[in-house]
């Protein structure tokens, strides 16, 4: 499935070569973070992933992506959710991502569960190809 991920972001911001996606995998993300799998009658239908930052308070969600055969069925928000649930659980308090300005239907989900736009964090840049999003989730 991240396979897909990429060639689907490489397709469709192939202006963005210069800055590829961080270069994790499912194995350091699920040392380091978390890796979430959604399946539909065993299937692999969403998957989503917690990457560590610098503030142990934060986290960055990485790698959400819905393959096509499954969109509006709801996973993008129930993966979001699940992970929110165990960000909560390991005392993250902010939540951080980046998407693109082609995915308006992400940018959708994002904004009816409360991620609001902010600026380039981390090792991101501000680009016409980047749109970040923050959410606190403590208490």
């Amino acid at each position: 499935m991240l396979a897909e991920l990429v060639a689907y972001l490489e397709d469709l911001y192939p202006e963005d070569e210069d800055d590829p996606p961080a270069p994790w995998t499912v194995d350091s993300l699920a040392a380091l973070g978390a890796f979430l799998v959604a399946r539909v009658d065993g299937q692999p239908a969403a998957c989503g992933a917690l990457a560590p930052m610098s503030d142990p308070a934060t986290l960055e969600i990485v790698r959400m992506y819905v393959r096509p055969a499954f969109r509006s069925a709801g996973l993008a928000a129930q993966t979001l959710a699940a992970l929110e649930a165990e960000a909560r659980a390991r005392g993250a308090q902010t939540l951080l991502l980046r998407c693109g300005p082609r995915q308006p239907a992400a940018l959708k989900v994002y904004e009816r569960n409360g991620y609001a736009r902010r600026g380039a964090f981390a090792h991101h840049r501000e680009h016409e190809t980047n749109v970040f999003l923050e959410k606190g989730i403590s208490g």
